[in-house]
């Protein structure tokens, strides 16, 4: 009998996993089948290098072509793989994703084998922190299927994009910094995979709001030389990354000389629009295009979004901001105060849609449970 108990314990404890792993495949080989099938092009390097996203002062590119962010990050992943250094092409964006891009592309002729890994690992992390807020796998499941089910998600999925790997570890990193404060080297590896993965800036809010509401919120006592130890791991772990153009500068590469440079190009590269693009996009799934007059509408946006919203800050302030579960609810909105002077793209949501649907099911369940 005691054997049968614990068989039937790791059987329960197995079971959402199983779940949450059969939907995703279930998912990829019946809406998904063409990033199976997708397989990558050399002629993509070619047409990269007279893409939009190459510098040419000089006029010298006389037959320029538009390319999508998917493409351009495949093909700037298989030249990172081939042994570019990734100062050289889409210097922009850190190269963490690229790369994983690239040597996918080297081993199987395939970058979206990327994303599909991603995918099941955010929809892990999203059942997870559900089970540290809910104490219940059904409830912690309710999140992850409406995260599966999101169209965002979904065309992550059928695209070589940066933000899915930049929300898994953004996702990991809040678990971290929440649940297991005292793991000080972890949170530094995945702070800096975090900043490595799409643009170091929004790792520093979350940086900046995990802390603020820790030292004024909770009132918690901060181990700061700990906390240093953290940012230098993840400072390492970051610069890291940049190992090729180390070795090609032999030691003349100054990594916060590039990103000074980094951060001047995306400033005066910014193509935002008016104040609140993001905001409105989310909220409404209507923005107003930067290539063009008028209004268009966003054929990826949910309805739960802006539900979702209402949800987490309406428990936020319920909650009064104490404990580690306000924060999840206050993050969704201030993370779109922060973007809200960006470009409105849809696929920038994706990181605070785990924290969007959980603030949706508590809201949900408490309204079933007072009901009861």
């Amino acid at each position: 009998m005691p054997k049968v108990n614990s068989i039937m314990r790791l059987m329960k404890r197995i079971f959402p996993y199983l779940l949450i792993l059969l939907s995703f495949v279930f998912t990829i080989f019946f809406f998904h089948k063409s990033a199976l099938t997708y397989k990558f092009d050399p002629i993509l390097v070619k047409d990269y290098l007279r893409s939009q996203d190459i510098e040419d002062p000089m006029g010298a590119i006389l037959d320029r072509i538009s390319m999508s962010d998917s493409d351009i990050y495949i093909a700037t992943g298989y030249l990172y793989a081939k042994g570019e250094s990734p100062t050289l092409h889409n210097f922009q964006h850190p190269p963490l994703m690229k790369y994983l891009f690239g040597f996918s592309t080297l081993m199987t002729e395939n970058p979206l084998y990327v994303q599909m890994f991603f995918g099941f690992v955010f929809l892990i992390l999203t059942y997870f922190l559900g089970t540290k807020i809910f104490k219940n796998i059904w409830l912690a499941l309710l999140p992850t299927g409406l995260l599966l089910m999101d169209p965002v998600f979904s065309g992550m999925i059928e695209g070589a994009y940066l933000d899915l790997g930049q929300a898994v570890f953004a996702l990991l990193f809040i678990i971290l910094a929440l649940f297991y404060p005292k793991k000080y080297a972890l949170q530094g590896v995945t702070l800096g995979l975090f900043a490595a993965s799409k643009f170091w800036s929004t790792a520093i809010i979350f940086v900046v709001l995990i802390y603020t509401f820790k030292i004024l919120v909770k009132k918690e006592k901060i181990d700061y030389k700990k906390v240093i130890f953290s940012f230098a791991v993840a400072f390492l772990v970051f610069s890291t990354i940049y190992l090729k153009a180390f070795i090609d500068g032999r030691r003349a590469f100054n990594i916060f000389a590039f990103l000074g440079r980094d951060l001047k190009f995306m400033m005066s590269h910014n193509s935002a629009g008016n104040f609140g693009g993001p905001i409105l996009l989310f909220l409404t799934g209507f923005f107003s295009p930067w290539w063009k007059s008028g209004v268009a509408r966003a054929l990826d946006w949910s309805i739960l979004w802006p539900i979702g919203l209402i949800c987490s800050t309406i428990l936020a302030i319920k909650s009064k901001f104490k404990g580690a579960e306000s924060l999840i609810y206050l993050l969704p909105a201030v993370y779109l105060l922060f973007i809200s002077t960006g470009v409105p793209f849809t696929r920038y949501f994706l990181i605070i849609l785990p924290f969007i649907y959980i603030g949706l099911t508590k809201l949900l369940f408490n309204r079933a449970d007072s009901h009861k």
